[in-house]
C-alpha cells in the first residue's frame, strides 16, 4: 500500500498473491538462481530446478528428492568453528566436504534471514522441506545431507533508522522568490544533520540519498545503521527526531515538509558474493560505495494487523524483489536486496526494500526500464537514488 492520498470511503487492499502453474519441461534452467539461504543464523543453498519461463525466484513445486530425508546421524560433538554447515536431502551442490563452508568460500547468491524471522520471511514453499529450529532444539540438531544447506553465522546486532523527507513547500507561496532553490536548501540542511551524527559517533554508518528524478515524493532519504550493543536505538531515534525538528524549523527556513522517521530491522536479504559480515564493514557505506553506486528503493506501508504470516512469506512478489533479481542485468553489479521492517509494536507497519547496485549509474537504462514496471503494480513507492554523502 503506497503513500498516495486515499479517499475515506475507499476500502480495499492490494495484497495479491500469485501461485504460477508448472509444466514438466526438461530443459535446464539457464537463469541464475538464488543459491544459499543464509540467516543471521542460517544459510541455505537452493537447488536448481527445471521450470518454464517465467518462474518465481523460489521453486514451489513439490520435489521427491527434497522429501527424501537422509537417515544418517551426525556426531553430537559441538562444531569448533563459528559457522556451521547443515545440509538436507541428497546431492549437496557444494559436494562432500570434510569441514564446514566458510563465508568467504560461498560462490552462490544467498538468502540472509535472521533465525527469529525464518517462520515469517522464509519464502513460501521452502519451509515445507526445511525443519525450522525451535526453542527447544537448536539448528545444530537438524542436520541432513542434501541439496539444501544451512550455514549459521553470528547475529549482526544492527538496527536501521530511515529518515524520509518530502519536498520543501513555501509557507507563503505568494512571496516566494523565483530565484529560490528549496531543493538545494533542503540538501544543505540534511547534509548538516548527517555530519552531526558522524561527529557524534553514535552510528556505525550513514548516508544521504538523493532522488535522481525531477519530481519525487521523497527527494532525500537519510539512512543510518546503528550497532545496538553500542547505541540504544530508542535514544538515537529521539536524538535524530529532535535535531530534525530543530534544523527544519519552518519559521527559520520559511519552508515546511513532512518527515517520516522509523526504526527498522533487517528481516530478509538476497546477497551476492563476496559476502561481508564484519561488524564495521557491514555498517560502513563509504568503503563499499563507488562513484557509480546507486540504489533502487521501494517503500511500503500496511495497516496494523495486515502484516500477516502469509503476506510476509510472499515478500519476494509484492515488494518487487523477485523482479529486480531476475531482470537487473549483471552489468549493474547488484550486490544485495534488503527488506527492512519497522520495529514499532503498535500502529501501521513500514517496509523498506533497498537494492544496492555497484555499477548502476554505468547502465542507467536498466533501471529506467524496471522502475516504471515496478510502479505499474500500484504497490508502494519506488525511486532511484544515488548517495551524495556517506560515512
Amino acid at each position: 500500500m503506497g503513500y498516495g492520498n486515499m479517499d475515506a470511503d475507499v476500502h480495499y487492499r492490494t495484497h495479491i498473491f500469485f501461485a504460477p502453474t508448472r509444466s514438466g519441461g526438461g530443459a535446464d534452467c539457464e537463469e541464475p538462481r538464488c543459491g544459499p539461504v543464509t540467516g543471521a543464523a542460517i544459510s541455505l543453498p537452493l537447488p536448481l530446478c527445471d521450470v518454464d519461463a517465467p518462474q518465481p525466484l523460489v521453486d514451489r513445486r513439490p520435489s521427491v528428492s527434497l522429501l527424501k530425508w537422509s537417515s544418517c546421524k551426525r556426531n553430537d560433538a559441538p562444531t569448533p568453528t563459528a559457522a556451521r554447515q547443515v545440509s538436507f536431502g541428497t546431492g549437496s551442490p557444494f559436494g562432500p566436504r570434510s569441514e564446514p563452508i566458510s563465508l568467504d568460500r560461498l560462490e552462490r547468491d544467498c538468502f540472509m534471514i535472521p533465525i527469529h524471522s525464518l517462520s515469517r520471511f522464509l519464502p513460501a514453499g521452502i519451509d515445507n522441506f526445511i525443519p525450522l529450529p525451535s526453542a527447544n532444539e537448536g539448528a545444530e540438531k537438524k542436520i541432513h545431507v542434501g541439496p539444501l544447506s544451512v550455514l549459521e553465522v553470528s547475529e549482526s546486532k544492527l538496527c536501521i533508522l530511515a529518515h524520509l523527507m518530502s519536498p520543501l513547500e513555501p509557507i507563503d507561496p505568494v512571496l516566494e522568490s523565483p530565484l529560490a532553490h528549496p531543493l538545494l536548501k533542503q540538501r544543505t540542511v540534511a547534509s548538516e544533520l548527517l555530519s552531526e551524527v558522524q561527529q557524534a559517533n553514535t552510528a556505525v554508518g550513514g548516508m544521504l540519498l538523493a532522488n535522481m528524478e525531477r519530481t519525487a515524493e521523497f527527494p532525500f532519504i537519510a539512512y543510518y545503521v546503528i550497532n545496538t550493543t553500542q547505541t540504544d536505538p530508542t535514544n538515537f531515534y529521539s536524538g535524530i527526531r529532535s535535531s530534525s525538528l530543530s534544523k527544519f524549523e519552518p519559521k527559520r527556513l520559511r519552508y515546511t515538509a513532512a518527515h517520516t522517521l522509523d526504526l527498522y530491522s533487517e528481516v530478509a536479504a538476497i546477497v551476492r558474493p563476496p559476502l561481508v559480515f564484519s561488524q564495521n564493514d557491514m555498517g560502513s557505506f563509504r568503503k563499499g560505495q563507488t562513484p557509480s553506486t546507486a540504489y533502487i528503493i521501494s517503500i511500503f506501508k500496511v495497516f496494523e494487523g495486515d502484516d500477516g504470516e502469509r503476506f510476509e512469506k510472499n515478500w519476494l512478489y509484492w515488494t518487487g524483489a523477485r523482479m529486480l533479481y531476475r531482470y537487473l542485468p549483471r552489468s549493474v553489479g547488484m550486490r544485495r536486496i534488503t527488506l527492512n521492517k519497522s520495529v514499532s509494536i503498535k500502529g501501521d507497519k513500514m517496509y523498506l526494500l533497498v537494492c544496492e547496485c555497484a555499477d548502476l549509474l554505468k547502465d542507467i537504462s536498466a533501471a529506467a526500464v524496471l522502475i516504471p514496471a515496478l510502479r505499474a503494480r500500484l504497490c508502494g513507492y519506488t525511486g532511484l537514488y544515488r548517495p551524495i554523502q556517506a560515512f
